[in-house]
């Protein structure tokens, strides 16, 4: 199916779908998904109704190895985690999809992976032009819900995770089985007394719902989904369930600290807040901090190919822009072009390296030698490490902007625009110049429209002039992809349409 490109240091004996059977022989009961505070599913009930999924594939000429795709909407959570569990238990890999990409990106990436099959929720339809298999979970489901017990091996590839597209199009990394279970067994499952419950407000059908579904199986606590976009939601069942943990990224914290349903519930009940993915504005860290008092805000950065190899931090508003320090089993260097290691506070590519057997990307060895070597992996982004060892991010390689004659930081100017007290929104990107550097530009969304002209003014007390975007958009809303990442490139077409 694939190529095997890197031979893994083997670190775990466990497949994904192996925890779950055990989990299910241990905890049965156990809630492992509450959606929406409405429809539920414990661990017995998702491995049977997986082991009858899996035995379906099977049954419909399905073989170890083959690609399913799984296109879901909205919170159709349950069977999801159904399909995906059967998917792997089959033998088979899956790939998740979305229908806010489109029929046409479903088409190609089904054709990319060479996908045999599509499990698709009650209410989403699979493009007419599929040719493969089409089923709902239930459809495809057999009778016999015992389990195959189809031999995988943790070098065999669980997922093809695609990456958002927001700087072009999606591409896709193969991910084993025990890149997933990492440092993950089942040795603690029945030490797992009575935990809160954690808040996961995650878009369906994408890499962050795969994310999801795994840590449900390792997590002692329930995992409660609600809607995306939905910060009264989100806060109404903070409140009710009084939730401990709650996942979020930085456009739902946004959504989250301007929305004031914070004011209007009580979220003292956190414990923790934990954001995985692009950086969190300081301003907003805070009143994200603010909103849930007795909270500490857990920040983790980890490239797409180097997972399971992260950096965490605890939000410090000493050091606001600290990304962190290697978690275990983590390696980290920041280089130069040649590879060599640069002296403390000076710009390099951040490189990471991990012994769980690597993510690489399918059906593109150039790529992959690109990225991958002697097992660290080239993430593209940019950083320091101070002289304590503290990493701080810059920025990725093909967004900052090189404007004259300096590298400027779209992260660090947008992190100052939010300390404005106006600002709701902001992406900050480069355009193209005449004179083949770039102009740095700016899109906003305000709630006081009025004070665009001041926004130069605001950032020279903060920045320096190369920093201090020269072209300007005002915005009622940016547009986003499905894990609410800012879809740059749209913005700059914009910004391109009108000058012209």
């Amino acid at each position: 199916m694939t190529e095997r490109a890197y031979t893994p240091e083997i670190t775990t004996s466990f497949t994904v779908h192996d925890l779950l059977r055990r989990r299910a022989e241990l905890q049965p009961d156990r809630i492992a998904l509450n959606i929406d505070d409405g429809p539920t599913i414990g661990y017995g009930e998702w491995n049977r109704r997986s082991n009858a999924v899996a035995r379906g594939l099977i049954d419909a000429g399905v073989r170890p190895g083959e690609i399913v795709g799984l296109v879901f909407d909205g919170l159709d959570w349950i069977d999801y985690a159904v399909a995906y569990m059967g998917v792997l238990k089959a033998g088979a890999t899956a790939t998740h999809l979305n229908r806010s990409v489109g029929e046409e990106e479903i088409l190609r990436r089904m054709d990319f992976c060479s996908a045999v099959g599509i499990l698709h929720g009650e209410n989403v339809l699979p493009p007419a032009a599929f040719t493969g298999l089409t089923a709902t979970a239930d459809g495809i489901a057999s009778a016999d819900s015992s389990d195959p017990f189809v031999p995988v091996a943790v070098t065999d590839i669980a997922d093809i995770l695609f990456t958002s597209g927001t700087t072009g199009p999606a591409k896709g990394s193969a991910s084993p089985h025990g890149n997933l279970t990492y440092g993950r067994g089942p040795e603690g499952f029945h030490l797992f007394g009575d935990p809160e419950p954690l808040l996961t407000p995650m878009p369906l059908g994408t890499t962050a719902s795969a994310t999801t579904v795994n840590f449900s199986i390792h997590t002692p606590s329930t995992l409660v989904i609600c809607p995306i976009d939905a910060p009264e939601r989100m806060a109404q069942l903070i409140e009710k369930h009084r939730i401990g943990s709650v996942m979020i990224t930085p456009w739902l914290a946004m959504q989250l600290v301007h929305s004031g349903a914070a004011r209007s519930h009580d979220l003292s009940c956190v414990e923790t807040i934990a954001n995985a993915s692009t950086a969190l504005p300081p301003a907003i860290a805070r009143k994200l901090l603010a909103a849930m008092p007795n909270a500490r805000l857990n920040m983790s950065y980890a490239a797409s190919e180097a997972v399971p190899a992260s950096i965490g931090h605890t939000f410090d508003p000493a050091v606001p822009m600290a990304t962190g320090r290697p978690l275990r089993g983590t390696e980290l260097r920041v280089v130069d072009e040649n590879g060599g290691e640069v002296p403390a506070g000076e710009l390099g590519e951040i490189w990471l390296r991990s012994p769980a057997p690597k993510r690489y990307y399918f059906n593109n060895p150039e790529l992959n030698a690109k990225v991958h070597t002697d097992r660290w992996t080239r993430t593209g982004d940019l950083g320091r490490v101070d002289e304590n060892g503290l990493l701080y991010f810059f920025d990725r390689r093909n967004v900052a902007v090189r404007t004259g004659g300096k590298l400027v930081s779209t992260v660090e100017v947008e992190a100052a625009l939010y300390e404005h007290p106006a600002m709701r929104q902001a992406a900050v990107f480069g355009m193209p110049a005449a004179d083949g550097d770039q102009t740095l530009a700016a899109a906003v969304a305000l709630s006081d429209p009025a004070v665009l002209d001041e926004l130069p003014a605001f950032l020279a007390g903060h920045l320096a002039q190369e920093q201090i975007p020269t072209r300007w958009q005002l915005v009622d809303e940016m547009p986003r992809s499905a894990n609410g990442k800012v879809l740059k490139h749209v913005l700059r077409d914009r910004l391109t349409g009108l000058a012209g």
